[in-house]
């Protein structure tokens, strides 16, 4: 093994703990980056591969009667290569709780042969009998009813009649019913004119013969298709050209993957600052060995590839431990949108490319957080890093703002100790405020969009069903929204622990004489640990006090966005609960303590003579 990667292991295992932290960090960042950009490529692939099994129409047009002659002259045509008839009824279910849903009744011509737009059948009756109707899996919750038992609906044209749900089917060409609040039925044509229906079917699915991808030229088909119709005596009330393959909730779901893609890359970048603060106090601590490098011969660039080395072990150790824990995750995070999203997962494989840029972004992050380290360390002459006296020497005092600090007396010693050393070094401090305060800003905004939404709902219930349904069912689709804040919440927060923990076991280092002088003098072990967790906590507090601050400022954004809305026409309530804020305090403290506890303990530990003789 060569010196300089002997020197790059010795060190990083002379401090396991902070190293251990501090690729944990990169490590959390990783697994999240990996678990999104796995979750967003099964996703896409296995959303559109359900969608297509389905073969979906290439364009829908409306008419007034689709009777079979009219059908077969469709097919006939050299630019279509298969065409089907169906109707669609809508109106109200009354639920068992007595609630009142809007339904859509897909009146289907032969449920032995989907030729376009099929859904598969998921147990009870098939295909179903005349008075009975198939109910969409993802509509059961919203229907309120179960298998074998009877509904009572009002279609939009007044008649009120009981179907039986006689089976269940998955339709994943349609967006989910949970959502849209919306119970999705599928019927027979005699059904259908059991409830009042006077034509079964006036819709026309099409196929395109050729092309489909190509949006304009499926839309020009549909064109010529829709005026042949006209010109044949067909009166047509509209057309619809959906984009090709495209699943209804495809583009929700691919920004909001993209969204949580972004905040995993940013929580690499944030376990990066604090790979680069390590290597900071490292290079700090070893000025003394560089120069000694120096003077015997050592380039500049043979010492910055020894530090060099030690980032990449850093950035290799992180992936991999992080590369197994986000393919677990992903998998796990796929299957839970796939639940979300109403299709199914039938494979987690990952492509090649996800797992190549997890290794690159794993390896290329510590080393440019070691560039300004290395660049700052190595400047220094042979003379000056063998003849300096201290290793880092504190600058607590030169400032006016330190001596302001020193002037606040109202508290106990080891409350002022512990603040006053917050500002020592303001680059670690503001780095662990910065993730904390991060984390804090999402996870109150998304306390305040969840009470702010379910107020609006309370206020606009009085001004009828229909305001109160709409609302409800903006805040089914905010569900993602909810959880994606919570998520970034969650992963910030646990990478600016490993932060915190990390700047924590540094600071006692710098400070290891400085300690020992305390004990030297009276200070109690306990003393010295309650400094501390004292400092931990002072960074949480101050975290918390920035993130309600930025919270709020958003949640007044998001009051003035989302209000302006058509919906809520004005009446959209803004709401700052107590929970955001009092919630993410005690989430902070008890990170705080949690990350200061083995500092703190070491810190207690050591021997006074150990401690004084510290350089």
């Amino acid at each position: 093994m060569r010196t300089a990667l002997r020197k790059s292991v010795r060190d990083i295992s002379r401090g396991r703990a902070r190293t251990l932290m501090v690729v944990l960090a990169i490590a959390i960042g990783l697994a999240s980056f990996q678990a999104v950009l796995s979750t967003h490529a099964i996703l896409r692939r296995e959303i559109t591969t359900g969608y297509l099994a389905t073969n979906p129409p290439s364009a829908v047009i409306g008419t007034g009667v689709v009777d079979e002659e009219l059908l077969t002259a469709i097919r006939a045509r050299a630019d279509i290569a298969d065409a089907d008839a169906r109707g669609v009824l809508t109106g109200q279910i009354r639920t068992r709780s007595g609630a009142s849903r809007p339904f859509r009744f897909f009146v289907i011509r032969d449920f032995t042969r989907l030729r376009i737009a099929s859904v598969t059948p998921e147990g009870g009756e098939w295909p179903p009998k005349t008075g009975a109707v198939l109910i969409e899996r993802d509509a059961f919750q919203v229907a309120g009813a179960g298998l074998g038992e009877t509904i009572s609906i009002t279609t939009a044209a007044g008649h009120q009649r009981t179907l039986r749900v006689s089976g269940g089917v998955h339709d994943p060409g349609q967006a989910q019913a949970r959502m849209e609040h919306l119970v999705y039925g599928y019927i027979t044509a005699g059904t259908a004119t059991m409830l009042g229906a006077s034509s079964p079917f006036d819709r026309l699915y099409l196929l395109a013969s050729s092309n489909r991808s190509d949006h304009a030229h499926v839309a020009q088909v549909a064109a010529d298709v829709k005026a042949w119709v006209e010109t044949n005596g067909h009166a047509v009330r509209w057309m619809d050209v959906p984009r090709p393959g495209t699943h209804p909730h495809a583009d929700i779901m691919e920004v909001l993957l993209l969204s949580i893609s972004a905040f995993g890359l940013l929580a690499v970048a944030l376990a990066g600052v604090i790979a680069m603060n390590l290597l900071l106090s490292m290079m700090a601590a070893e000025r003394r060995q560089i120069g000694v490098m120096k003077a015997i011969g050592g380039s500049r660039g043979q010492i910055a590839r020894v530090y060099l080395a030690e980032a990449a072990l850093l950035g290799i150790t992180a992936t991999a431990i992080g590369v197994p824990a986000g393919i677990a995750a992903g998998r796990v995070l796929s299957r839970y949108f796939g639940v979300l999203l109403n299709f199914d997962i039938t494979s987690v494989a990952v492509p090649p490319w996800v797992y190549l840029l997890v290794v690159v972004v794993g390896i290329l992050v510590p080393l440019a957080a070691a560039v300004y380290p290395i660049a700052k360390g190595t400047t220094v002459s042979a003379r000056e890093a063998i003849t300096t006296l201290d290793a880092d020497p504190a600058t607590f005092g030169g400032r006016r703002f330190d001596r302001m600090l020193c002037a606040i007396s109202v508290a106990g010693r080891p409350w002022l100790f512990g603040v006053r050393n917050l500002a020592r070094r303001r680059g670690r401090t503001i780095t662990t405020l910065t993730v904390f305060a991060l984390a804090g800003t999402f996870f109150i905004l998304a306390m305040n969009a969840r009470a702010s939404m379910m107020a609006t709902a309370e206020r606009l219930a009085a001004k009828g069903t229909d305001y109160a349904f709409a609302v409800s069912v903006l805040d089914s689709h905010m569900l993602m929204i909810y959880a994606f804040l919570l998520i970034v919440a969650a992963l910030i927060a646990c990478v600016g622990g490993l932060g915190l923990a990390t700047a924590t076991s540094l600071n006692v280092l710098d400070r290891r004489r400085e300690l020992g002088v305390l004990r030297a003098i009276g200070a109690s072990p306990a003393a010295i640990a309650r400094v501390v967790v004292i400092e931990s906590i002072g960074i949480a507090t101050l975290s918390w006090a920035l993130a309600v601050l930025a919270a709020s400022a958003m949640t007044a954004l998001m009051g003035y966005a989302v209000g302006t809305m058509p919906v809520f026409r004005g009446q959209f309530a803004v709401r700052w609960p107590l929970s955001g804020p009092a919630g993410w305090l005690t989430i902070a403290i008890v990170l705080a303590v949690l990350a200061s506890l083995v500092p703190a303990l070491m810190a207690s530990r050591r021997s006074i003579p150990e401690a004084l003789a510290y350089e």
